[in-house]
């Protein structure tokens, strides 16, 4: 196993990515002067540009929706990357080789694998151009060209072991196949997975092909087929055409069907946003995935029990990470009808006119759970709240979990049970709100958000500038802060936020850096230098406090707080002058 990615090397990779270059290559940025540029939100949808990239701080922050980040954070979250894949995606941008920890080689171990079925894609594409059967196939389904080129169907012939050969042939090794899925060796014989089937591929995030999805010709085995899991292929984290979607931008929302033949008869028809599950129940991750790619969710299913039970089971999944900018919507088709016969039968713009009236998530959640109880009753209306409250506590606090509460109220006459709230973390924190949060900061927070913008302010906080035996909230992570960038003088923001993703304080962080506390960057140094004088003296007047307090209660003080009483009320009384 590979190990980690050294710190150093992420330094370097933020020195040699630039962010204006990085954002400025997926989405239209005009210059905003000063270093800042500006753009519509590729995370949300705007009229009004309020998305923008510093290129001081090499930092994004959008006002309207809240996303922000390093040029990392925008790669994990545009190109629906995870974070070793957002570091590859980035070093080879930069021309660098990602090194790795304990003398460990680059993150090459499946470079075979990905080869191999690289490999097998074009030797695929070529058999079909010679197989008659297969080309009369796809025109009989309604395929023009573009589509399939678009797609990269092929074809696997009818043969047991020629994928097998003609790869061996290439220097690939029998056990590499057997890995990648492409073959299956039993009793010293090797057979092709892929047996007279279209073939098509399915990439990863990256655009890699790591599996194939066949839909058989013949009679024999299962009509549709997909590779089986390997290392680089996992169906419960991956969505088929995914990567092509998001190639083309974030589209406004997702349309999820079941499978490839309907992505392949929506992208013919104009509905270039269509992926699809494969084979699996939707996942959590799989809503992760696409609540990156678009905060609008529609699943297209069957109107049958089936496609019922399919749809309930993306509810499940999308309930725990449904946050308010987030939308899910469910078209169930007629009985007997899927998207491909669908869109084929009534063309494209009735079938928008479906999407469109795709019922919100919360109406089928209701109305599903209501089947199964006698609202006219309260016994029924009681059992209700006592099917939706399991459910409900699986969501993120916030608006829509209140709204969903309400609506149960409405619904049943009880919201259920009030969620329980958390105890507060002892981590200095701003209200968790939206976008537009301007409630102001207190005396550390401010102090810590004029850090993480200008990191180079810690080197002039002089030593033990904030020590003291008083437990003022915040300031041990402020005195941290201070001492890691003290040490680090040549960070810029973006580095600060990289060394601190996994801490649990990354997120507030990153919130920081891009809220507006100055109105001119000149004089950050000397509101640093204020905003300690007031810290330093609420920490002095706490400690009296605490003395005088101490002096009453025990009648007198011992000789060392003494001391330090009159230390203490000495410098409150230089500062005061």
């Amino acid at each position: 196993m590979a190990g980690r990615i050294p710190e150093s090397f992420i330094e370097t990779l933020i020195e040699r990515s630039d962010i204006v270059e990085v954002i400025g290559s997926r989405v239209d940025l005009k210059p905003a002067g000063r270093g800042e540029f500006k753009a519509r939100c590729p995370f949300h949808d705007e009229k009004t540009p309020s998305f923008t990239v510093s290129s001081d701080k090499q930092f994004y922050h959008c006002f309207g929706c809240g996303a922000h980040g390093t040029v990392i954070g925008f790669v994990m979250e545009y190109d629906g990357l995870e974070f070793p894949a957002a570091i590859e995606e980035l070093a080879s941008r930069a021309g660098l080789e990602v090194p790795r920890e304990g003398g460990h080689a680059p993150v090459r171990q499946y470079d075979r694998l990905y080869a191999a079925l690289g490999a097998a894609q074009s030797w695929f594409r070529r058999q079909l151009g010679s197989a008659e059967a297969a080309r009369n196939y796809l025109k009989g389904r309604g395929f023009d060209k573009a589509t399939v080129d678009e797609f990269g169907i092929g074809y696997a012939p009818e043969a047991w072991q020629a994928l097998a050969d003609e790869l061996t042939a290439q220097g690939f090794r029998l056990d590499e196949l057997e890995e990648a899925g492409l073959v299956t060796r039993r009793d010293q014989r090797t057979t092709d997975k892929f047996r007279d089937r279209v073939m098509f591929p399915i990439h990863d995030r990256r655009g890699r092909v790591i599996a194939f999805g066949g839909r058989a010709l013949g009679e024999r085995g299962p009509k549709y087929m997909n590779s089986p899991e390997t290392p680089v292929f996992h169906k419960g984290r991956e969505l088929y055409r995914l990567y092509q979607v998001r190639r083309g931008g974030l589209p406004k929302r997702l349309l999820v069907v079941e499978g490839y033949m309907d992505c392949a008869a929506l992208f013919q028809y104009g509905f270039d946003n269509a992926v699809a599950t494969l084979g699996t129940s939707v996942t959590a991750d799989h809503m992760e995935l696409m609540f990156r790619a678009s905060p609008v969710v529609v699943f297209c299913f069957d109107g049958d029990r089936a496609g019922r039970q399919a749809a309930w089971r993306g509810l499940e999944a999308a309930l725990p990470v449904m946050r308010d900018n987030r939308e899910v919507r469910f078209l169930f088709l007629p009985e007997g009808e899927d998207p491909d016969s669908l869109v084929r039968a009534r063309g494209r713009d009735e079938f928008a006119v479906l999407v469109d009236q795709a019922r919100p998530l919360s109406t089928f959640f209701f109305d599903h759970l209501a089947e199964e109880v006698d609202m006219t009753s309260i016994d029924g209306r009681a059992r209700l709240v006592a099917l939706a409250q399991p459910y409900l506590e699986k969501m993120p606090a916030g608006a829509f979990a209140d709204l969903m509460r309400r609506e149960l109220e409405k619904r049943a006459g009880h919201g259920g049970a009030a969620p329980v709230v958390p105890p507060a973390s002892n981590a200095p924190k701003t209200r968790q709100g939206g976008a537009g949060d301007d409630r102001p900061l207190t005396p550390v927070q401010y102090a810590v958000a004029l850090i993480v913008q200008r990191p180079d302010l810690a080197r002039d906080v002089a030593e033990g500038a904030l020590d003291g035996s008083v437990k003022l909230r915040g300031v041990d992570f402020l005195r941290e802060l201070i001492d890691f960038c003290r040490a680090k003088p040549h960070f810029s923001t973006a580095k600060l936020l990289e060394s601190w993703r996994d801490r649990p304080e990354g997120p507030w962080l990153a919130k920081l850096a891009g809220r507006e506390v100055i109105d001119e960057p000149e004089a950050m140094s000397a509101a640093l230098a204020q905003i300690l004088a007031r810290i330093r003296r609420q920490q002095i007047q706490i400690r009296v406090r605490e003395l005088q307090q101490a002096q009453l209660r025990e009648g007198g003080l011992d000789e060392i707080r003494t001391r330090e009483l009159r230390r203490l009320l000495g410098q409150r009384v230089d500062e005061d002058l």
